[in-house]
């Protein structure tokens, strides 16, 4: 069983070696269209998400390798948003290509991405334009993923139980009742000897090559996006004489 754990975690730093490769530092607002303001919100998104893909994987490595295997989940789940959430972004990609042309829901879409949120509109701590684009839940992302890739649902459902605190979270994570010998201990029961540590590990492995897959889709079909999306500029420009 260890050294099919330790398969995945291998897996997993070679996908995150990939990943990093996408990771920009910085880009030029114009860079990728000087008429649309699209391509620029799509990889300011794309390269934002790179980022947080990175760090999150990275992180729950280091607490898999120092068997903090519970704390490892809640990043792990969080990969697996994150990999349902870059889906989304390339269906509205997807979406403009095969229509060859770009709706007015594009861009709303794209903004709801980037700024999405759930604060009040009344929270003192904010201002009220923070609260234009209310964010959709998670839930509805893994629903889509679940479509591309069968299984998606319940492996982030599984997650779930383990990062909520419930029966799985708790007693079943930190507690192990000895009826024979009438007592009970405590103390992390998820080490890499557990029966589900490959099951963990490989949904680490699943996330990661999920994002990385549609990453990769994102940028293929970027050229054609940013074209598209300089004809509508030019074609609202011809209407607007």
């Amino acid at each position: 069983m260890i050294q099919i754990s330790m398969t995945n975690i291998t897996e997993s730093k070679e996908l995150l070696m990939k990943i990093s490769e996408h990771c920009e530092n910085s880009m030029q607002n114009k860079e990728y269209s000087n008429l649309s303001k699209l391509p620029y919100k799509v990889m300011t998104f794309v390269n934002s998400m790179n980022w947080r893909m990175k760090e999150c994987g990275e992180a729950a490595l280091l607490l898999l390798e120092s068997d903090y295997t519970h704390p490892a989940l809640m990043l792990i789940r969080s990969a697996m948003e994150n990999a349902a959430i870059i889906i989304s972004l390339a269906d509205v990609i997807d979406d403009v290509i095969e229509r060859k042309n770009v709706s007015a829901e594009i861009d709303k879409k794209l903004m709801l991405l980037l700024f999405g949120n759930n604060y009040r509109k009344d929270d003192p701590f904010i201002g009220i334009d923070d609260t234009l684009y209310k964010a959709e839940r998670i839930g509805k992302h893994v629903k889509r993923a679940e479509v591309l890739y069968p299984g998606f649902q319940r492996y982030y459902s599984y997650l779930c139980e383990f990062v909520h605190p419930n029966y799985d979270g708790v007693s079943q994570s930190y507690s192990v009742l000895h009826i024979d010998e009438d007592y009970t201990t405590f103390g992390p029961n998820l080490k890499s000897s557990h029966e589900l540590y490959d099951a963990f590990t490989i949904t680490l492995v699943l996330a990661l090559s999920i994002y990385l897959d549609q990453i990769q889709s994102i940028e293929d079909n970027l050229e054609n996006f940013i074209h598209l999306c300089d004809i509508d500029i030019v074609k609202t420009m011809a209407n607007d004489k």
